[in-house]
């Protein structure tokens, strides 16, 4: 008992309490201020879509176009897009439309899940649910983020500080952009930061940021991001009032979230229990809690939570083509790259850290964002191929810091003459000093998708708009290929047509296609004009193909490979493509500028089943011959 009653003491000290003085974390008022500001920032987000939809306007750019729903990843979109249509059909466990590879479908997601039913439900499309959950989790995120800044402090300026970065800032990209292009050859590669990463020398850095990385950039791209992250400030929460109560109640809440989150995105289960872990150790260090009470908690947590990280791992073991898929590397980059990519506020929580720290004994709850941030830092570079996703929610604690070390530990250093705090004013120079990649970034993300992405043809990103004639013909296969069928196409067509239709594609997504590269080269050499019958033949056996799609982007990827052998281009390769075709290609569908056709299955038997991955020698897959 005195035990207990020193840990309470402890808990309701000066500046350390858990709850307001009504027992709620934060006042209604509080609330509808940050769920107005949560409403404007996410409006923010919707501006560039708004903008991109005007272009398929009448006398606009891309009059005649329809606007695919993405302005930045529209490869990930799209998978996104396929797994809805899937669970909007009735799907349970969703497949990968994206492989031949043989597969076994295990995934289960319930974010997904209630995407695809929404879509059911409404009978709108996958498209318009995806920003639907987009706009709905910025603003659950924005609360969430707060409402965890509430648990940690009591002080609401603090909160405003932490919700303000979070919501807008990032870090020095803009500067690292700014420098790409002017570094000599002899100076070491420029800085690849997280928040901005524009368009350079591919050898030195590439168009790519890690929207995980940054909140704002997850709000304006990607819903999955933004839900699992609020889930896991939420299961924050919830975990630290069940250490805080001593009711197993709020422990048992805790592990439904983490269950939920473990499902959604399995990779924050990690740093979920490594931040808690840390924070626990720290409280048993400083006697705020008992060793029965923590194991108890964080057991009760363990034991509820389970389940999602096993069934993740039993999908990974049951179906070869997921697991090849999750190994594909995406890895960290160098401390440095990270440092740069949190700019600002990172050397804002360094100070915060520092003040947690020498007040520890009655902020004692700033120091599990310090913990969540060791966590994050830690696992951005364990020994896995999915480094760089291990990064999902590690500006959050950082901003929290930053607030903590604006606030407390700069702000009373300014207190004007009069004694008036001047810490709207430091939120405010933050806020603006830490903006600039993200504004830079919109504007990147607005001009890719003004170019329809063809300035980023070398990274092999999916066009944003496709002509209504593309749109008509991916309609076609949705009414007339099966799930089993193939479809042959380039990869940046590959991308668009899963979400239209049951089929899988042969090349359509970095990761999700296995062997993509191999694909790639293989899609190519196919349509280059010249090729002979036999090694069209070939490649068609071993994609077990049932369609061969052929509209503007087929024709420029053979002129990408012709160009790169430097071969003679045609007058109409579609014309000498069909014609070269007749005996294994019947054209089923036909518009001004897309043919389909129908593999005849007479010609091009179906590839033995235990021939492995190789070719027929006597199907002359390479070297490609000259065009006429």
């Amino acid at each position: 008992m005195a035990e207990e009653r020193a840990i309470t003491t402890a808990t309701e000290g000066a500046g350390a309490g858990w709850r307001s003085g009504n027992g709620r974390l934060i006042t209604r008022r509080e609330f509808a201020l940050v769920l107005l500001w949560a409403v404007l920032i996410v409006g923010l987000t919707a501006l560039p879509y708004l903008w991109a939809v005007s272009l398929t306007g009448d006398g606009a750019t891309w009059e005649g176009h329809q606007f695919q729903g993405f302005m930045w990843g529209v490869d990930e979109g799209n998978v996104y897009r396929t797994w809805i249509r899937q669970a909007s059909e009735g799907e349970l466990l969703l497949r990968n439309q994206y492989t031949t590879h043989p597969q076994n479908p295990s995934f289960f997601n319930v974010f997904m899940l209630a995407s695809g039913k929404l879509v059911a439900w409404t009978g709108e499309s996958a498209g318009v649910i995806f920003h639907v959950m987009r706009l709905a989790g910025g603003v659950a995120l924005l609360l969430s983020i707060y409402l965890l800044a509430a648990c940690l402090t009591t002080d609401r300026t603090v909160r405003w500080a932490c919700l303000a970065l979070a919501s807008l800032g990032s870090g020095f990209g803009w500067l690292a952009g700014m420098w790409v292009n002017s570094l000599p050859d002899y100076m070491p590669p420029p800085l690849r930061t997280p928040d901005y990463a524009p368009p350079g020398p591919p050898a030195a850095h590439t168009w790519q940021a890690m929207p995980e990385a940054i909140t704002f950039v997850s709000m304006l791209l990607n819903p999955l991001f933004i839900w699992s992250m609020a889930l896991l400030c939420v299961f924050f929460v919830t975990a630290l009032l069940a250490m805080e109560r001593r009711n197993i109640a709020w422990g048992f809440l805790a592990g439904v979230i983490l269950l939920v989150l473990g499902n959604v995105h399995t990779y924050d289960v990690f740093v979920a229990h490594g931040a808690l872990i840390l924070f626990i150790f720290l409280l048993l260090a400083g006697k705020r809690i008992s060793w029965k009470r923590a194991l108890v908690t964080y057991g009760v947590i363990l034991v509820v939570s389970l389940a999602s990280p096993i069934w993740a791992w039993y999908t990974a073991q049951s179906d070869p083509a997921y697991l090849a898929k999750i190994n594909t590397k995406t890895l960290s980059p160098r401390p440095i790259d990270y440092a740069a990519g949190y700019g600002l506020p990172l050397l804002l929580a360094l100070g915060g850290i520092v003040w947690v720290w020498r007040n520890r004994f009655r902020e004692y709850k700033l120091l599990f964002p310090v913990c969540w941030l060791l966590a994050n830092a830690v696992l951005v570079y364990a020994p896995v191929a999915f480094q760089r996703k291990m990064a999902e929610g590690m500006h959050i604690p950082i901003c929290v810091l930053a607030g903590v070390g604006l606030i407390m530990a700069i702000a009373p250093r300014l207190t004007a003459a009069d004694g008036k705090s001047r810490a709207g004013i430091l939120i405010f120079l933050a806020v603006a000093l830490s903006l600039p990649s993200n504004a830079l970034f919109v504007a990147d993300i607005m001009q890719h998708t003004g170019a329809n992405n063809i300035d980023l043809i070398t990274w092999l990103q999916p066009p944003a708009y496709l002509p209504w004639d593309e749109v008509r013909a991916i309609e076609y296969l949705g009414e007339h290929a099966d799930a089993d069928d193939v479809v042959f196409s380039s990869s940046l067509i590959g991308s668009h047509i899963p979400p239209g239709m049951p089929g899988k594609v042969f090349a359509g997504h970095w990761a999700e296609t296995l062997d993509f590269s191999e694909k790639v080269y293989d899609v190519g050499s196919f349509y280059l004009p010249g090729r002979s019958p036999a090694a069209r033949k070939g490649l068609l056996r071993r994609a077990g193909a049932d369609w061969v799609y052929y509209g503007y982007y087929e024709g420029l990827m053979a002129r990408m490979m012709m160009l790169s052998a430097a071969l003679p281009e045609p007058d109409d390769a579609a014309a000498i493509f069909r014609e070269s075709t007749e005996e294994i290609l019947e054209p089923v569908y036909e518009s001004d500028t897309v043919t389909i056709y129908r593999v005849r299955p007479d010609t091009v038997p179906a590839w033995p089943a235990d021939a492995g991955a190789g070719l027929d020698p006597t199907d002359q897959v390479t070297p490609p011959v000259a065009a006429p």
